[in-house]
């Protein structure tokens, strides 16, 4: 019998990256192997052993690519192994694709495809691809659009594209969805501030020494924080900022 790794059945499954099909067939010798390879790519995934899972799956999958569950066990081993060892993130993303479309509400396939789809845009951005980049992230907004993520990856993107106005919208679009993302607060609350609106620059700012997270952006905030309170002619609140601030921040019209 010929052993040949699935590629199509209904949009197919995708071609795994080339290091993950060769490591594959190396542990699949012999396709006549005993045994079901829907428990042996179980039994390998549980040992820690991805690549040989990833190979038994898409043996299993030959026959029952509608299978959703298997689908989706192994589009996440796929998912693993690249968090590990990097790759491809196209072959994932499509499998992400298929399973998304059978069932949207899926959190957990929502998630990955979310995540992946950002980080093809962080790749694209960093690559100047801005194009490229903007349609990964409005994807993985319209996949999970209550993460908040992919608005401020967009944000940041418009930043660099030099379209403040549009990253200001999606910062804030990003903001209402309140994820964990210091640097959001400290671009907005910077935003506000520039705009001369300095009660929502303070509300946004003080987030950032609030959620105790990237510890080398809260003297940044507080920098902000005293110039926002001076403006509002609250001098003490601006001197006790301006003490935690950055070192070398200066405000205007304070020591």
């Amino acid at each position: 019998m010929r052993c040949v790794l699935s590629r199509s059945t209904r949009r197919g499954l995708s071609t795994v990256p080339v290091v993950l099909v060769l490591s594959a067939l190396t542990v699949m010798t012999g396709c006549g192997e005993g045994g079901d390879p829907l428990d042996r790519a179980r039994e390998a995934y549980r040992a820690g052993d991805r690549i040989s899972a990833i190979g038994h799956y898409q043996r299993y999958l030959q026959d029952h690519a509608e299978d959703y569950d298997v689908r989706k066990e192994y589009t996440l081993t796929l998912g693993e192994e690249w968090a590990y060892a990097g790759g491809d993130r196209a072959p994932i993303i499509e499998e992400l694709d298929w399973l998304y479309e059978q069932r949207p509400g899926d959190e957990v396939v929502q998630g990955l495809l979310s995540t992946m789809l950002i980080s093809s845009g962080q790749a694209a951005a960093d690559a100047e691809l801005y194009e490229d980049a903007e349609s990964s992230y409005i994807r993985a907004m319209a996949v999970n659009p209550e993460a908040g993520h992919a608005q401020y990856y967009l944000g940041m993107l418009y930043d660099e594209w030099g379209r403040s106005d549009e990253a200001f919208t999606q910062y804030r679009s990003a903001a209402a969805k309140y994820p964990e993302i210091p640097d959001l607060y400290l671009r907005l609350g910077g935003a506000y501030l520039a705009r001369g609106d300095n009660d929502r620059a303070i509300s946004y700012l003080e987030i950032v020494p609030q959620l105790q997270i990237s510890s080398y952006l809260i003297p940044e905030a507080h920098c902000m924080l005293a110039q926002a309170y001076l403006a509002e002619g609250m001098e003490e609140e601006a001197v006790e900022h301006l003490d935690q601030a950055t070192e070398g921040c200066t405000v205007e019209g304070l020591r």
